[in-house]
């Protein structure tokens, strides 16, 4: 937070809201405590905004408020803090500083630099197809960026001196939004790269009645998801307009630190064999069963017990246990939400209004809808299971192909958690970083994930009407 003298109007503007919402009718359909559930969620989300106090503080006192007006229950306010996404947060965190202390982080930014630092458009490529790489494998993105590309992005801008600040400019807040955004991308194209998408398929199955196959999913969504992977670095690119454009003395650099660096020292050792079992891990979690935020925190203790990270390194990490808080409380509130029914009332409402529409305004419309109420979730999970089914249904009821919107919405439950830096797993990581306040992250974040999705509209529905989806 930063140190301008905090105004009267940012502690009243979430109060008024707060009031406002509370006070007001409940409308039919709806309990008291769903209402003001909604009420106590809006002014939070308008608190992040305005800004009074750290995130942190706001979060306990909307935890307060929903305990003691008896909105929510003592254990369901605390819920949020049962997620294995928050603990895989704390892993990446962990992982993150392993990167960074242990010099591998550097090491590898050297060798990427080395190969594409030809240009800040060539390293963010390359990160890029390294998360496209892995996609398939690891269906947690919050262990695949956060874990993985983030702590390499992150010693990339250490080497070129772009890190928050004077100099974030050079290169660090281009490279760090690009990476935050290829992940929905790189995700959306197979079943397996984001937690969620196995949901999207068994609630497309048993909710919908249409089957959605690995190889079919991929094949839906090639097309349209690598055209928003080569635009959305562009787009990027011409609205933070980084200052360190070509890079030739990169490469140089590159290959003469890892020269300098020498052979591995035994703590990049230790942190790349726990890298490794980790990404054998989550590679493997659809044959082994293995619940991909345990093997986050089990990677966490082997770092721990070999002495590649240090507890009290972890202690001083501010920015961790910030995150673990309030992004502990916000799925809280955001799943007080769904367990309250005000999700499934709003659904509800907002598909009635579309009656009547011709089938293909009311598929387009109905998807920017999923995207943009996202900022009311702070999962991806939480809006597949409460929205999926409910949109494509209107969607499908209106006349829209079934398998081309089973397939779009499997494609935006992706690009959805793009628009926040609550809405998903890499969200509060990235945004932790410092490179950006909130109303700027929003700003941008927009604008791409809106591009993405317009572009999937265009290319998509031309490549499905040529590979028989309609």
């Amino acid at each position: 937070m930063s140190n301008k003298p905090i105004k009267l109007w940012q502690y009243l503007v979430p109060i008024v809201v707060l009031l406002a919402i509370w006070f007001y009718p409940v409308p039919e359909g709806l309990k008291p405590q769903a209402w003001h559930m909604f009420a106590i969620f809006v002014a939070t989300s308008v608190g992040f905004r305005c800004a009074p106090l750290p995130s942190g503080a706001l979060m306990f006192i909307a935890l307060a408020l929903s305990i003691f007006t008896n909105t929510l229950s003592f254990k369901a306010a605390l819920s949020g803090f049962a997620s294995g996404t928050v603990w895989m947060i704390l892993s990446a965190y962990v992982l993150s500083l392993g990167f960074v202390q242990s010099g591998l982080g550097r090491r590898i930014a050297y060798k990427t630099l080395s190969l594409f630092g030809g240009s800040s458009l060539g390293i963010a490529y390359s990160l890029g197809i390294a998360d496209l790489i892995l996609a398939p494998a690891m269906p947690s993105v919050t262990a695949r960026s956060g874990g993985i590309i983030l702590p390499i992005s992150k010693s990339i801008d250490q080497v070129l001196d772009s890190e928050p600040g004077p100099k974030q400019k050079r290169l660090g807040e281009f490279l760090t939004m690009t990476c935050f955004q290829f992940t929905p991308i790189t995700g959306a194209m197979f079943m397996t790269g984001m937690a969620a998408n196995p949901l999207c398929a068994t609630l497309a199955k048993e909710g919908l009645g249409i089957e959605l196959t690995w190889v079919g999913w991929f094949w839906a969504a090639v097309v349209p998801a690598m055209i928003c992977f080569f635009v959305m670095p562009l787009l990027s690119y011409k609205i933070l307009n980084p200052e360190l454009k070509r890079t030739p003395e990169a490469k140089k650099m590159g290959r003469e630190e890892l020269k300098h660096m020498g052979p591995m020292s035994s703590q990049e050792i230790k942190v790349a064999i726990g890298f490794v079992l980790a990404l054998l891990g989550w590679g493997t979690t659809m044959w082994t069963g293995l619940n991909a935020n345990a093997i986050g925190i089990g990677l966490a203790a082997l770092l721990f017990a070999m002495g590649a990270v240090n507890w009290k390194d972890v202690l001083a990490d501010k920015a961790a246990w910030d995150t673990v808080v309030w992004f502990g409380v916000i799925i809280s509130l955001a799943t007080g939400l769904t367990s309250l029914g005000f999700i499934k009332w709003m659904s509800a409402g907002f598909a009635s209004m579309l009656t009547g529409m011709d089938w293909m305004t009311t598929f387009i419309l109905l998807g920017f809808a999923y995207i943009y109420l996202h900022y009311v979730f702070a999962t991806a999970s939480g809006h597949v299971a409460a929205m999926y089914v409910p949109f494509a249904a209107v969607a499908i009821g209106a006349g829209a192909p079934p398998l081309m919107v089973a397939v779009c919405f499997a494609i935006f439950s992706n690009f959805m958690w793009g628009i926040t830096e609550y809405a998903g797993g890499p969200g509060p990581i990235y945004f932790g970083q410092g490179f950006f306040e909130r109303p700027r992250f929003y700003k941008i974040n927009f604008v791409l994930v809106t591009a993405s999705v317009i572009i999937v509209f265009a290319v998509g529905m031309l490549w499905w009407k040529i590979i028989g989806l309609y």
